[in-house]
């Protein structure tokens, strides 16, 4: 008798049931840690790929990261022009210390960042790119306690606007630094002066053109309704895809776009109604993916090195935003409180680690190393950070649920 009309023994697990299993332990791993323990889910949602990822089960890796880019990059898009759209240019003429602030936080972690590591010995690229790295904050972190915690103050502001500010410093050092080395390493110095002229010029155009078909969209279409949620996910994801094609950089373009859309129309923007759904698991799972970044081989190469920065990262935020924070209007708690909750790393690294890997693979992979452990080990304690800088200064809301 043909029994070939049976399935497979042992059964095979597919791409769908990985990602229907990843997504039901981080969301009860995230519950637990909330219910239980009164800790974040994003640090559940971590621990979850974290536990999914090369170092222990091995689910998710390298090529699983790569089929699920679109998920990364489109997730990231949307918390990126959120982020964007609640930033206010007109806070910098009204308080400027609030930018000084910002600049002297990001300066100090460059280059305390870049100190520290050629102290341990690395070679002046990898420092220098490191350092470029480490200074964004994470966004979706920020934005997913935000939202979860229901936060509403001055350190709440202050953390927004300083996240937007970091990825945008981060994104254009390593653009001028990779830019630098094709002059260095390739003696290329026509490309070193208009490859970064490309990516940033391109990011400005097209963050405009997102911004004006968003404002276009917004005119004749109700988008806090449920197809909001559908056009919204189509703008945003046919920006990313043009970004690819044009060879830009997938993370400026939808920051600026918010950036842009807030300038023209200071008006509340009321999000779809079902974007909180929608969006909500495709931001749960990239949690999951980031959390599986970190390989064995990672956390021997840059494990060391990682705890390093992570002590020098909390020093140098805190320092810079103290500096300023009594001028800017912040008492001595909100200051310190603020340097803390900038702590989060997270996908917006991640990305950054590639770039690099695909212009300098050897390069990328020693990165990689410090930075992919670093956002092992800030995915967890990260968020513990934001939230407890909230609830110290009363700016949450969650106990009115």
């Amino acid at each position: 008798m043909d029994f070939s009309f049976l399935p497979m023994w042992p059964p095979q697990s597919n791409d769908a049931m990985q990602v229907a299993v990843a997504l039901m332990l981080a969301g009860l791993t995230g519950e637990g840690m909330a219910r239980f323990v009164r800790l974040p889910r994003v640090s559940g949602y971590a621990l979850t790929g974290l536990i999914l990822g090369p170092p222990v089960l091995g689910w998710f890796g390298q090529p699983e990261l790569s089929l699920f880019r679109i998920f990364i990059d489109l997730a990231l898009a949307l918390l990126l022009f959120e982020l964007g759209v609640r930033v206010d240019l007109r806070w910098f003429r009204a308080n400027p210390w609030i930018l000084l602030a910002s600049i002297a936080e990001a300066g100090l972690t460059f280059v305390g960042t870049y100190a520290a590591l050629k102290l341990m010995g690395s070679s002046s690229d990898v420092s220098l790119i490191v350092a470029a790295i480490v200074i964004a904050t994470s966004p979706a972190v920020v934005m997913r306690l935000a939202s979860e915690l229901r936060a509403e103050g001055q350190v709440t502001q202050r953390i927004l606007v300083h996240t937007a500010l970091n990825v945008m410093y981060s994104i254009v050092l390593l653009k001028l630094i990779i830019g630098s080395m094709h002059g260095s390493l390739r003696n290329d110095w026509s490309a070193a002066v208009l490859h970064p002229l490309y990516l940033l010029s391109g990011s400005i155009l097209m963050g405009a053109a997102i911004a004006m078909a968003f404002g276009l969209l917004r005119r004749g279409f109700r988008l806090s309704d449920e197809q909001g949620v559908a056009i919204l996910f189509g703008l945003l994801l046919l920006a990313t895809s043009l970004l690819q094609v044009f060879a830009l950089p997938t993370l400026m373009a939808p920051l600026l776009a918010g950036i842009i859309v807030k300038k023209w129309d200071r008006r509340p923007h009321l999000w779809p109604r079902h974007l909180g759904t929608a969006g909500g698991v495709l931001v749960i799972f990239l949690f999951v993916l980031t959390g599986a970044t970190l390989t064995n081989q990672a956390i021997v190469n840059g494990g060391l090195a990682a705890l390093v920065l992570i002590a020098v990262r909390v020093v140098c935020k805190g320092l810079g935003v103290a500096l300023f924070g009594p001028v800017s209007g912040l008492s001595w708690r909100q200051s310190l409180s603020l340097g803390l909750a900038l702590l989060p790393i997270s996908a917006v690294a991640y990305l950054l680690v590639e770039e690099v890997r695909s212009s300098y693979p050897a390069l990328g992979d020693e990165v990689g190393a410090i930075v992919l452990s670093m956002i092992a080990v800030l995915g967890i304690i990260g968020p513990i950070a934001v939230q407890w800088a909230l609830r110290l200064n009363h700016e949450t809301k969650e106990g009115e649920r």
